[in-house]
Formats: C-alpha cells, structure tokens, sequence
C-alpha cells in the first residue's frame, strides 16, 4: 500500500498534468476567475471521489455463507447488486452481495449496519 506521502505527490503530479490539460479558464458563467477554477477543482474531485469509491466498494470480499438476519441461518450467495448511495459528495454507485434465507423467503444484504442508517 502507498504511503500518505506517495499518495500526495501522485495527486500533486495528476493535478499538474490534468491543469495543463485543461488550458485557459472559462469564467464568462462565475462569479470570478477564481470562483470558476474552484468550480471547475470541485467538480473534478466530486469525479474522482465517485470513481474511488466504486472502485474500492466494488473489490469487497463475498462469503460463500452469511447468517439471515432474521432467523440467523446460513443463507444463500445469489448474486452482486447494484445499488447507488448517497455520499457526502453526491450519489455513488456500489455493489453488494444478495443473500437468499431459503427458511424465511427473503433476499438480504449483510453489509455494514452502518448503511441503514
């Protein structure tokens, strides 16, 4: 794993390229040439944050086995779901593992309990 600092020269070196890229700011819609630099910065990290967290919630682990939430029995791998969250900076789409309890008849999701909030 990258340390905190190979992380933060690797953006430093995407955030050159990516403004050479990019060429002279359009602020003819802000309210400052600044105004529109920042609006333009928030719009691509709001990109990279949806793109990193699909990404990484994407590679999460799937157990042959996970316990009904309602009865407790095993219940059964069926399938990857898609499903769209939404984060702090906007929607996000994930996919989970679906779960079927043959006992009770229903699919579940055994995710963090943090999702349901």
């Amino acid at each position: 794993m990258a340390t905190t600092q190979d992380i933060k020269q690797r953006i430093a070196s995407f955030a050159r390229e990516l403004s050479e890229e990019l060429g002279e700011v359009d602020d003819s819609d802000a309210l400052s040439w600044l105004d529109a630099i920042e609006t333009q910065a928030v719009q691509i990290g709001d990109a990279v944050t949806a793109e990193l967290l699909q990404r990484r919630a994407s590679v999460r682990p799937v157990e042959g086995k996970s316990a009904c939430p309602q009865c407790g029995k095993p219940g059964q791998y069926q399938r990857q779901r898609e499903r769209e969250l939404v984060g702090r900076r906007g929607p996000v789409a994930i996919a989970e593992p679906e779960y079927f309890c043959p006992c009770c008849r229903k699919a579940f999701f055994p995710d963090d309990q943090a999702d349901r909030r």
